[in-house]
């Protein structure tokens, strides 16, 4: 993947108990989207050098994770596909391929980071998309034999799977991950205040000035946000939707969200976003969880986020109506019009 970098520097001098104190932005491009830090009341060196600290450790995690560029993962799907064991002494692959197993099997594996081949056949597993669609009986046939996380097996530090369909892609997981590896470098530099967002996966650390940090939703078929929202200190967002990678095909819509259980993309939902409170792992659950949210059928949306203790969420469906949980409802200000007529409270 080639990285094109830009560099932003934006300043802006807010009043707060009668000081102006700055608040310095950067923006590269990581994980095949922007990634734009804000860092509040530091120096510009300081701001500069931590955000670069964090780009840097986005563009090593990105290779790291790499499902069929040359990393460890690549390696390893090539060694199960050919039936062989796959030895690993990394113990960060094994400590993400376990936790990878745990997120998948809460989810019901409508997030099912095991199906890399699926991605691939649908031509997700490039920046640009095939745009082309396979045929369905092409799908019906790996879906009989659908590879699940269950299928990796671990013995210690040696990885196999007799399914060989199996491929792990984490590409669901990996810009979750990146957020809470950057709130351990903010932390570790003494940074207290900042807000770190990859592609509409958002962090924020401490507040902006004397305010939290206020982010925006993306409104899935505008250029626009459709609502605003506070992010308390330590909170996360993520969302999912089907407007940020797909193709279109005989004016039909193919996004990378792909529902496990049929081989397609799912089609009932334009948009899925959640919140989650502070937690070791919150980034993570941001980013994993939008998407058994933004997949799973209409009927077991709000049964799933009971499941899996998500209390802050708003879910765009197909049909532009909206489900949105009581919480979620509370906190947010809404920026689309009529949006009441819309609105089904879970």
């Amino acid at each position: 993947m080639h990285f094109h970098k830009f560099l932003l520097i934006t300043v802006i001098f807010l009043v707060s108990c009668g000081q102006k104190k700055p608040v310095h932005e950067y923006k590269d491009f990581i994980f095949g989207t922007i990634v734009d830090i804000k860092i509040y009341g530091e120096t510009e060196d300081k701001s500069e050098n931590i955000s670069n600290l964090i780009f840097n450790d986005f563009k090593y995690l990105h290779n790291y994770l790499h499902p069929w560029e040359k990393s460890l993962i690549s390696s390893m799907n090539k060694a199960l596909a050919s039936g062989d064991k796959f030895h690993v002494d990394d113990k960060e692959i094994l400590h993400i391929i376990h936790e990878n197993k745990i997120l998948a099997s809460a989810s019901e594996n409508y997030f099912n980071p095991a199906m890399g081949k699926l991605i691939s056949m649908w031509g997700f597993h490039q920046d640009a998309p095939e745009q082309n669609v396979p045929s369905t009986e092409k799908i019906k046939d790996f879906v009989a034999n659908m590879s699940t996380m269950d299928d990796l097996h671990i013995n210690q530090t040696t990885l196999s799977s007799s399914n060989k369909n199996f491929q792990l892609d984490l590409g669901g997981y990996a810009k979750g991950y990146a957020l809470d590896r950057a709130k351990k470098i903010l932390a570790t530099n003494s940074i207290s205040n900042a807000l770190v967002n990859i592609g509409g996966n958002i962090m924020a650390i401490g507040m902006h000035g004397d305010r939290k940090w206020v982010v925006g939703i993306q409104h899935p078929r505008k250029p626009s946000a459709i609502a605003s929202i506070e992010l308390p200190s330590g909170w996360s967002i993520g969302t999912s939707g089907d407007y940020q990678r797909y193709f279109m095909a005989d004016e039909t819509r193919y996004s990378h969200l792909i529902n496990p259980q049929t081989g397609f993309p799912a089609d009932n939902s334009q948009s899925a976003t959640i919140m989650i409170p502070p937690a070791k792992n919150s980034g993570t659950l941001s980013d994993v969880y939008s998407k058994p949210l933004f997949i799973a059928p209409k009927l077991k949306k709000g049964q799933l986020a009971d499941k899996l203790g998500i209390n802050f969420f708003m879910i765009v469906l197909a049909d532009g109506n909206i489900l949105i949980s009581s919480k979620m409802n509370q906190s947010i200000r809404w920026l689309e019009k009529n949006h009441e007529q819309i609105i089904s409270i879970h």
